[in-house]
């Protein structure tokens, strides 16, 4: 008997399970993550692992791209919640739905030293992303979704992310897929006039990092943790977005964001790695990469334009925060039942 037909009967609200509760099928995908992720420490390299790309309303050629290296901590914490939903009666069986799913904290600090950052307002040590939400493993009936992830911004922001996950073996270190920082029209038709892509293109405020093509990054970190002779054995690939037809737009914003930089798309993919480095010893790391489409237009134009926000960062557990799992075998489903509602 598994955990959601001992859960049956008890309760389909919404309730805060500790991980000694859970089996890591109840979360599929996301068991992986429970624990605190930071930046992993690139071999041979002072440059941080995490990056931000963005564009922003400016005067010079009607926008500022800014490049922020950045540190992160990123906590799945070791409590589960846990939720029922139930739908209508179908051939005389109530449709009901079991979810599973881990609270998530998100903090970005800057470590740009350059006058640049300075100048913009995010010097080395402050924090320029603050985020906080739910990703949830999904039980069917769901659309064929198995992922969902909820998130909130302090900017004024609110999305709902659909996807799913698959597992690999043996990928190789090229599986990343081309993450652009250039500006499109709305449609993604390329921008004929001239000046848009300029400080992207023709200005690398990093040597070391691609600001065009940011995953580009991910892949030569990883390259440099497996070395010559190492590799990926096995990796979890989650991935979500905002523009499925089923997460209805996807994203709300606060009226001011809505009419100067409008928040419209994210489309995210996490990549959860176990590798074998050239020396032969094991490692797990979290690879990720982000996409989120603001749209306005540039200054002293009528035209909206959609600029690319990426983030991407390469993140290894502290090891403290490596969580077990109770088997199901052992699991009482009488004990500890006193949780908190949420």
């Amino acid at each position: 008997m598994n955990l959601e037909s001992k859960m049956r009967g008890l309760t389909l609200g919404a309730q805060v399970l500790p991980l000694s509760k859970v089996s890591a099928a109840d979360l599929g995908a996301l068991a992986p993550l429970v624990g605190v992720w930071e930046n992993i420490q690139i071999p041979d390299s002072e440059t941080p692992s995490g990056w931000n790309t963005i564009s922003v309303p400016g005067q010079d050629k009607g926008f500022v791209f800014e490049v922020i290296p950045y540190s992160e901590t990123l906590t799945f914490n070791p409590v589960v919640v846990q939720a029922g939903n139930r739908g209508p009666v179908v051939n005389g069986q109530q449709v009901e739905q079991m979810i599973f799913g881990l609270l998530y904290e998100q903090q970005i600090v800057s470590e740009c030293t350059t006058d640049f950052c300075n100048e913009r307002g995010f010097p080395q040590g402050s924090t320029i992303h603050v985020e906080t939400g739910l990703f949830l493993n999904l039980g069917n009936p769901n659309g064929g979704y198995t992922i969902a992830r909820m998130s909130t911004i302090p900017h004024g922001n609110s999305l709902l992310a659909l996807g799913s996950s698959l597992e690999t073996e043996n990928p190789g270190t090229t599986f990343f897929s081309p993450a652009s920082s250039i500006p499109t029209m709305l449609n993604g038709d390329r921008i004929n006039q001239l000046g848009y892509s300029d400080q992207i293109i023709g200005n690398p405020q990093f040597a070391a990092f691609n600001q065009i093509n940011p995953n580009a990054f991910l892949q030569s970190t990883l390259e440099s943790l497996v070395g010559t002779t190492g590799g990926v054995t096995n990796m979890t690939v989650i991935e979500m977005s905002t523009s499925t037809p089923d997460a209805n737009a996807g994203i709300l914003n606060i009226p001011f964001i809505q009419t100067n930089v409008n928040a419209t798309k994210m489309d995210a993919t996490f990549w959860i790695e176990d590798l074998i480095d050239s020396n032969g010893n094991a490692d797990q790391i979290l690879q990720y990469s982000q996409t989120i489409n603001l749209v306005f237009p540039a200054t002293g134009s009528a035209q909206p334009i959609n600029w690319p926000h990426v983030t991407i960062n390469t993140m290894r557990k502290r090891p403290e925060t490596q969580m077990q799992f109770k088997s199901l075998d052992t699991l009482d489903p009488t004990e500890g039942l006193t949780t908190s509602d949420i």
